[in-house]
């Protein structure tokens, strides 16, 4: 219990070392209002009060803080004023997802489902010191916008500290879907929704990646669903894993899903988002 609780201080000042020498680092944030090009599959449009980092910058800020990015990380997304929430943009060239079982799928099923495998996890958290995590329940059951082509859910977890909810976005494109998580404090969800909505709302593919633009007879169509999606699937890239607050990457173990919500340092990285950005060129305006 000991060597547990010295290599956990440890790790905390190493994450707290990267990111102070990362804070000295300006980086290149892009201020809304602008458009945002997401590699060649889709465009955000930022709205004023938002900021960007782009794909390298954000991949070597997830690694300074002790992360392994998959290189599927397109951007973080925060705010420009004093608050607390993060949000990482990537896209996964999966194939087109299948959304027919959109119609069936049970919330309460795959939350008992995500429950049961995050009990399990957790006698191996005691067995090496490790609080246990205790799900709180949906913050948001998932929803599909079928004419869209989104689905939004969250989800809350209580920690040894604090409580804190990810809200998971997905868009689904032509050959793969791009997925926006954003991490931030429970107490704070009615705060964060707008934000949630805002954001997908002014994600679009581009024309000929669109959902709509698949052809069966040359595209490749993804290995899972869209409801294996939301149970986390393809969650597997476990990039956020010491980030400020609880993330919810989830991964399939047999029939059971097991779900890991890491709790860090709180505060590092809300203060660490709130350092002043390089000086940028003015920022582009949104086409028409």
């Amino acid at each position: 219990m000991k060597t547990t609780s010295i290599l956990l201080i440890a790790l905390i000042f190493a994450c707290s070392q990267a990111m102070a020498e990362q804070a000295d680092a300006p980086l290149s944030w892009q201020a809304g209002p602008t458009d945002v090009t997401l590699s060649d599959q889709a465009t955000l449009r930022l709205p004023e009060g938002y900021r960007f980092l782009g794909p390298e910058e954000t991949q070597a800020v997830l690694k300074s803080m002790g992360n392994f990015p998959s290189g599927s990380e397109l951007g973080l997304i925060a705010p420009a004023k004093d608050e607390d929430w993060f949000v990482v943009v990537r896209y996964v060239d999966a194939g087109y997802v299948k959304d027919d079982d959109a119609a069936n799928w049970n919330a309460d099923e795959l939350f008992a489902s995500i429950k049961e495998g995050t009990e399990d996890d957790n006698k191996r958290r005691e067995a090496q010191g490790i609080p246990p995590l205790v799900l709180i329940g949906w913050e948001e059951k998932p929803h599909y916008d079928a004419q869209a082509h989104k689905v939004v859910w969250a989800i809350s977890s209580q920690g040894s500290q604090s409580a804190g909810v990810n809200y998971n976005t997905l868009a689904l494109g032509r050959h793969g879907y791009m997925s926006m998580n954003m991490v931030g404090d429970l107490r704070d969800l009615p705060q964060l929704k707008p934000h949630v909505q805002t954001l997908l709302t002014n994600l679009n593919f581009t024309e000929g990646k669109r959902y709509a633009d698949f052809n069966s007879a040359t595209d490749k169509v993804a290995a899972v669903g869209l409801a294996a999606l939301i149970a986390g699937a393809a969650f597997k890239s476990g990039i956020l894993a010491k980030l400020w607050a609880l993330l919810i990457p989830l991964i399939i173990a047999g029939k059971k899903l097991l779900i890991f919500l890491v709790l860090v340092v709180g505060g590092l990285l809300a203060k660490w988002l709130k350092k002043k950005p390089a000086p940028v060129p003015a920022a582009t305006p949104p086409s028409p």
